[in-house]
């Protein structure tokens, strides 16, 4: 009876054994792992072509008639590649594949020279370096956060914006001060071009005049001799660049040299009367007359302000103060390619607004996958300096009966 449960369970564990054999085999297979990076690569390439996040719901505003299509490439994860189920399983068959393959290499080289030893540990680094850059993507992928913030002047917060709703910090911060650097700009206002159109109603005239101070314009009806009872004297007495009015003593004047809200008096003297009208070119139906008579004319000024361009801004900056409860405990000035990181949140400066100087834009990133990258990257550079630098141009022999897309990594 022994022998029959030994026989047993010998057959039984034989082809456990055989499909083991077969997985390692497959995970060691170089056809196998060229064909996870295409599928990896193919992915990719679906993650730059299709909108990806909070880009759908702008697509869809612009072609709304794709919202069927882009719920069925949401329902099959190509609107969130990077963080779909199935991406991360093709990093981790691949990280596995990496795995077997180093690790059999390895255990290979034990067995044979020196030399080779010290090659296949350089191999053993680079496959470890390569691994641990996939691991630190998917960490990254399922914990990392992106988001941002917005906020003014002395404001606090201790939280920040995601796609999908809010997260909170472990920590407070505060914008103690933004700036925003611009260029010198030296061209100022000007009035490039300027006319004055007199419309008589009553006599269906129409004249456009240029505006020059204290200069006389006689307007009088077609075919007819200019008189007293048939015509007007039209003048510009007064000419202010940038009107105002003093509320307390009603006189007029100009806040600056700079045609900001440029205005002209207009006399009009004729058929026994003499008005004044204020016209404004920058608002064409607000103009005030002399109360002494209803004008007979009506006057429209036009200027062509040439306003300078706004200033190019050089750089903007907000100066952080990092609080755990009450305490300062960090204080520094970011600015574009400076960032301020602490606890693993690094602040980014992205944006502000030209209309409210004192309010700006954080980017905030939360990236715990970091280290395990910066130090594949480190290993990666050990790996390789020693296949290429220490122990080049020595290769374990390749087996002959096996097939070159099938050998092992």
């Amino acid at each position: 009876m022994s022998d029959d449960n030994g026989t047993g369970s010998g057959n039984g564990s034989a082809p456990g054994r055989a499909w083991g054999k077969r997985l390692l085999d497959l995970l060691t297979s170089l056809r196998f792992a060229l064909s996870i990076l295409f599928l990896v690569a193919v992915a990719c390439a679906a993650g730059t072509f299709f909108p990806q996040g909070s880009a759908v719901a702008g697509y869809l505003r612009k072609h709304p008639e794709a919202e069927g299509r882009m719920a069925v490439l949401d329902a099959i994860g190509l609107t969130h590649v990077f963080s779909s189920w199935w991406f991360i399983a093709l990093l981790c068959v691949l990280a596995a594949s990496l795995s077997v393959c180093a690790l059999r290499r390895f255990l290979s080289a034990l067995k044979k020279g020196r030399t080779i030893r010290g090659r296949a540990l350089g191999s053993l680094l680079t496959h470890t370096s390569m691994l641990l850059i996939l691991l630190g993507g998917v960490i990254r992928i399922v914990w990392g956060q992106r988001g941002m913030i917005g906020f003014r002047e002395g404001e606090r917060v201790a939280t920040f914006q995601l796609e999908e709703g809010s997260a909170p910090l472990p920590f407070s911060v505060e914008l103690v001060r933004f700036e925003i650097d611009t260029y010198e700009q030296q061209q100022t206002p000007r009035i490039a071009s300027e006319h004055l159109v007199v419309i008589w109603r009553d006599k269906g005239l129409r004249a456009e005049l240029p505006v020059q101070l204290d200069t006389e314009h006689l307007l009088a009806p077609r075919g007819e001799t200019a008189g007293p009872d048939n015509s007007f004297k039209i003048t510009v007495v007064r000419r202010e660049p940038d009107f105002v009015i003093d509320m307390e003593t009603r006189e007029v004047g100009s806040r600056s040299s700079e045609p900001r809200n440029p205005a002209i008096l207009v006399q009009a003297v004729g058929l026994g009367s003499t008005n004044t009208s204020w016209l404004f070119a920058r608002h064409p139906d607000f103009n005030m007359h002399s109360r002494n008579a209803r004008p007979a004319l009506d006057f429209q000024y036009h200027a062509d302000v040439r306003m300078p361009p706004a200033p190019r801004v050089k750089d903007y900056k907000s100066t952080l103060r990092i609080l755990e409860g009450d305490a300062v405990v960090r204080e520094k000035t970011i600015e574009v390619n400076a960032p301020l990181t602490y606890k693993g949140y690094t602040f980014y400066q992205t944006g502000y607004n030209p209309r409210d100087p004192s309010w700006t834009s954080l980017q905030v990133v939360r990236d715990p996958g970091v280290p395990l990258v910066y130090a594949g990257f480190a290993l990666m550079i050990v790996g390789l300096a020693i296949v290429f630098y220490v122990y080049p141009g020595v290769a374990a022999p390749a087996r002959p009966a096996e097939r070159k897309e099938d050998a092992p990594c």
